[in-house]
């Protein structure tokens, strides 16, 4: 399962709302694995993508820069641990003839 990992900092306005965003997602998605990076702490692993807070990542890959919504951040988290027959498809689930 991939790991959400949200960096923080605490001279980020924002990223009050990326806490209550992580425990939203701690509270719907309780077997999700999240990772809460505090960037002001000089041990803190600091990815080379990220500069700025609050970023969102699944594994090493940046979803959001800032907050997404809860929605949006649930449908990323669900995608990304759903096999791939699993995935809806934009139009619906029955494949056009043109595939």
């Amino acid at each position: 399962m991939t790991t959400l990992r949200v960096y923080v900092s605490a001279a980020c306005a924002s990223c009050a709302i990326a806490y209550q965003r992580v425990a939203q997602v701690r509270h719907l998605r309780p077997h999700q694995p999240i990772e809460v990076i505090d960037l002001d702490y000089v041990r803190a692993e600091r990815r080379l993508v990220v500069f700025g807070t609050p970023t969102y990542c699944l594994d090493d890959q940046i979803i959001s820069l800032g907050n997404p919504s809860l929605p949006a951040l649930l449908a990323e988290l669900d995608g990304a641990t759903a096999p791939p027959g699993d995935i809806p498809r934009a139009g619906g689930d029955v494949p056009s003839e043109r595939e």
